[in-house]
């Protein structure tokens, strides 16, 4: 492959890039999983309630349920103050496949742990001694963690036909833009190249370079023959790797009050806070690096020929949201043994804040290597995540123990985005597909309570929540899901069809706990609790002319460990 001399002191000729990375090169473009990301309730707080799966809406006591039901602090004889230190391990497996028909590479685990502090609060209980129904009133703080992002997937293969830099000159030639133009600010500026940075930072360092005199390119990774066609000509090593990171907390102002130790009533005022950060890197190393010649042109006229050998991108992606809800609940002792819960939580008005970037870097086999950093991007809008609906029963069995059933109910179609000035018409096509594709997620929690002595608990727990997430099928069985609702439905040119159905991906929970709680001021709690979330398969890149990207399938789980240690007054 031969190199033109341009505005750098070195440039050579390169392929790649239809359209952007299925994981998000457009920051800025908000979609639906945006929304689930920020409004899905992952509970993960004391290690009381973390023992019990979070089927707390009818119990209360513990500073971890208030966040699920605010009468909980209410129900406890005491003030207290706990905090919680934990870890998260996140478990992540993935198989690498060169098309969708072939078959999978041997799975490859990772593991990844984050220590965490998912509760801390206190409670300050003052008793009326008025002889009238209310008995006591609380007030209460406590942050809880309701969202746990720690992840991470490392996926490997060998690929003899396709490659990321090759996609990504492939996009750049379809746009057919010239190299000046490629790299000038006005590129970063037009909002119809937004989902093409990637191309942009692609040629300023050299993972793509121009070819000819019509907007052609070609990619690192590939080589070019004298008739002009470019293509990987031996196998290349890839490695995919996405890594998650980051936490939702829920801080949590409350307000409790207990009538005659049979009624519980409380308010939470809620603010809400995440950060969440998404890194993917992709590398790509020839395995015969003489197959991958490469021939320089400086600007001095003078030539050097090496051969490619490897080269990386980045896709780094940081979101920062606040919020504030309120959520009002309810406890009822109809009986000594019987208990029912109640709560109702408003949507969340979330502000949220978005940056990223993307960077490579390109390397040879006589030494030199190229790299670099693109713009940087920024973006700011609102979105009004679901309301929550919470029931819960139990049934408590003396000093023995109890059994404890919760019912969860979140309505995704009713999630909305606004602008940063908190108008909503700019996104009327995104709001209107959250309305069509997106339903009620359904959520059931069981826990159990056995008391081993009079000081010592047993805790066990499971948990089961439903997709939100629709799809329609039409009368000759084909479907339309989200990503393939366009202007066509939206202006009304397409009907989607009668028929919908949810997705049947499952999210599934189990706990144990135990339970340390002496005479005294003192008392501490251990809970370990899992979740195994659906399978999905992803793309590091598109497909391209003609080509396949690879297919990666990936399953997490995500093991979380807690001690709480309390103290009553």
């Amino acid at each position: 492959m031969e190199a033109a001399a341009a505005d750098k002191d070195m440039k050579k000729t390169v392929i790649i890039l239809l359209a952007l990375m299925s994981a998000g090169i457009a920051a800025s473009a908000q979609s639906m999983y945006d929304g689930y990301l920020l409004g899905e309730n992952n509970y993960f707080g004391s290690a009381k309630s973390t023992g019990l799966s979070n089927a707390v809406t009818a119990l209360g006591g513990d500073l971890g349920t208030i966040g699920i039901n605010p009468a909980g602090s209410a129900v406890a004889g005491y003030s207290q103050f706990v905090v919680s230190p934990g870890l998260s391990l996140s478990w992540g497996r993935t198989h690498y496949a060169l098309t969708p028909e072939a078959s999978q590479h041997l799975g490859q685990n990772t593991f990844a742990p984050k220590f965490k502090l998912p509760n801390i609060g206190f409670s300050m209980r003052y008793d009326t001694d008025s002889g009238s129904a209310l008995k006591c009133f609380v007030f209460a703080f406590t942050a809880n963690t309701t969202g746990d992002f720690n992840s991470k997937m490392v996926s490997r293969g060998v690929n003899p036909v396709s490659s990321r830099f090759a996609e990504m000159a492939a996009a750049a030639t379809d746009l057919n833009i010239s190299p000046d133009d490629l790299i000038s600010q006005s590129f970063y500026d037009n909002a119809d190249y937004s989902n093409y940075w990637d191309t942009a930072i692609g040629y300023d360092i050299g993972l793509i370079n121009s070819y000819g005199t019509d907007n052609r390119y070609v990619g690192c990774s590939e080589v070019l023959d004298d008739r002009g066609d470019h293509y990987v000509p031996s196998p290349l090593g890839q490695t995919s790797t996405v890594t998650h990171v980051g936490y939702k907390t829920d801080m949590i102002l409350n307000f409790g009050l207990n009538f005659s130790d049979r009624l519980f009533v409380g308010l939470n005022l809620g603010i809400p806070s995440l950060e969440y950060t998404n890194v993917e890197d992709f590398a790509e190393v020839a395995q015969t690096v003489e197959d991958f010649p490469v021939s320089f042109t400086y600007k001095d006229g003078t030539t050097e020929d090496t051969y490619f050998s490897d080269a990386t991108y980045r896709y780094n992606y940081y979101a920062k949201a606040t919020g504030i809800y309120a959520k009002l609940g309810l406890i009822w002792l109809p009986t000594n043994s019987l208990r029912l819960g109640l709560a109702y939580q408003t949507r969340t008005a979330f502000t949220v804040e978005e940056r990223w970037q993307h960077s490579g870097t390109v390397s040879y086999d006589n030494g030199k290597s190229y790299s670099g950093s693109g713009h940087d991007g920024w973006y700011t809008y609102e979105l009004y995540a679901p309301s929550v609906l919470n029931a819960g029963i139990a049934w408590t069995f003396g000093r023995r123990g109890l059994l404890s059933v919760d019912y969860e109910l979140t309505n995704f179609g009713r999630m909305e985005f606004g602008g940063a000035d908190g108008t909503e018409e700019d996104y009327s096509f995104e709001n209107t597909a959250i309305s069509e594709f997106s339903g009620v997620s359904h959520t059931l929690r069981l826990g159990l309570e056995a008391n081993l002595t009079h000081s010592l608990a047993l805790r066990a727990g499971g948990s089961f929540r439903t997709s939100p997430e629709k799809y329609y099928i039409d009368d000759t069985g084909a479907t339309v899901a989200y990503p393939d609702y366009d202007n066509d439905y939206f202006l009304g040119r397409k009907q989607l069809p009668a028929t919908s159905a949810h997705y049947d991906e499952f999210v599934y929970g189990g706990s144990l706990g135990l339970g340390f709680n002496p005479a005294g001021a003192f008392f501490a709690d251990f809970a370990v609790q899992g979740t195994l979330y659906p399978a999905s398969v992803y793309q590091p890149y598109h497909d391209y002319a003609d080509l396949f990207a690879p297919r990666i399938r990936s399953r997490r789980a995500l093991i979380g460990a807690v001690i709480t240690l309390g103290w009553r007054f």
